[in-house]
């Protein structure tokens, strides 16, 4: 049995999206309670987590409702020594987590009911997913009236095969069901992505490259041809110090009137790690035609000793497509790249169940911001800004082996 918790006190001024001329700061506290509890057998895993999650202030507190929920719960039967099943809700996290993640920015984290095969052997790890979802029991025919985001049905695989000492390649594969919203949810499209990475890595250099391909259909039922890409090297100078360069390139669309969709869509993975914790791409990754992301970005990481240590990211933000902007009647074509950010992260470790984490983010906006939904109504002029402080503690509370 083990702990967690985490406050997490923000101050917000243009985290998501632009701020207006005369917008009021924002200032409150959050927090993620979790307790996780696991029993081992030679054969048999079971796993819980159950969290309450919450604003400060956001329910009265002599209220007899409350928000505390199962955020993992699974069985993981081994059917040889090489492979188990886990059943239940759970997290599923792969690769850098860009496709897959576990969301843990989010103070509710990101999970899937599922039901997951894995088969782990010397260099090799397979896993093969499915997952159905309805929202009742209904006593005829199937019922998916939804108002949320999700998939309808989904496949997936992973495949993980570790060439040598020095490469390594990965390999993901997605079929998921979405429906369409103007049948009631009745009909559903389904939309594919394949692709992987291929990782190269010494003891101080390391060089990746991304790539995958998405086909199929959108929930709309339009065509759908879209791709991403992302090359990086990371080089380890000292164990005080490492620097990362890179890029993420997601194809964007031209033309939302068009008959096909062309804009590359990761509704399951991380949106905070990625492109700048600022998360003025989380809207773009999510929505079904958007106006793509060019990203290159710099991560340097700092440690000063064994309790403190400083990341610092920075991320040059583009639109993958064209961005215009139309003034009586005539169309002028603007820079592609919209802003400029920079996260700056100071970690606190005064023991091995906690960590202190505090941060200050901002952004620089260019004029070509007001061409997309998060800087239409904002004030380019201003700076963009979000600092945070949170604490996590992650004890163990209970060990008992038979």
């Amino acid at each position: 049995m083990s702990l967690e918790y985490r406050p997490r006190a923000e101050y917000r001024q243009g985290y998501r999206s632009l701020p207006e001329q005369d917008s009021d700061a924002s200032f409150f506290i959050s927090h993620r309670a979790r307790i996780n509890v696991d029993y081992h057998t030679e054969k048999f895993l079971f796993h819980t987590t159950l969290q309450d999650i919450r604003i400060w202030g956001d329910t009265d507190p002599r209220a007899s409702s409350g928000k505390a929920q199962f955020y993992e719960f699974y069985v993981q039967p081994k059917i040889n020594k090489n492979l188990s099943v886990r059943i239940g809700r759970q997290r599923i996290l792969y690769d850098n987590q860009r496709l897959f993640a576990e969301n843990n920015w989010r103070q509710a984290g990101g999970q899937h009911d599922a039901v997951r095969f894995m088969y782990k052997k010397e260099n090799l790890d397979i896993d093969v997913i499915g997952a159905y979802n309805q929202n009742e029991a209904a006593e005829f025919g199937n019922s998916f009236n939804i108002d949320w985001d999700i998939y309808r049905a989904m496949a997936a695989n992973f495949i993980k095969y570790k060439l040598n000492n020095h490469f390594t390649l990965t390999a993901i594969n997605i079929a998921d069901e979405y429906t369409d919203p103007s049948t009631n949810n009745v009909k559903g499209y389904w939309k594919f992505t394949n692709g992987g990475r291929l990782t190269y890595q010494t003891n101080d250099l390391s060089f990746t490259m991304a790539s995958y391909y998405q086909w199929g259909k959108i929930e709309s039922g339009k065509k759908h041809n879209a791709y991403y890409l992302e090359p990086e090297i990371k080089w380890v100078s000292s164990p005080t110090y490492s620097i990362k360069l890179g890029a993420q390139i997601f194809s964007g669309d031209t033309n939302k009137n068009d008959n096909v969709s062309t804009s590359f869509l990761a509704q399951y993975g991380a949106f905070h790690r990625h492109n700048g914790g600022m998360d003025y791409t989380q809207k773009t990754v999510r929505t079904n035609e958007h106006e793509g992301i060019v990203n290159p970005y710099i991560t340097q990481d700092f440690t000063f000793n064994s309790k403190f240590s400083l990341n610092w990211q920075s991320h040059l933000l583009g639109s993958q497509t064209q961005l215009t902007e139309t003034v009586n009647s005539t169309t002028k074509k603007l820079n592609k790249f919209y802003a400029w950010e920079n996260d700056f992260r100071f970690f606190y470790k005064p023991n091995n169940y906690t960590k202190i984490e505090l941060a200050h983010l901002f952004l620089l906006p260019a004029d070509s911001i007001s061409a997309i939904d998060i800087g239409k109504d904002g004030d380019t002029n201003k700076i963009a800004q979000f600092t945070y402080l949170v604490i996590n503690w992650t004890p163990n509370l209970l060990n008992i082996r038979k």
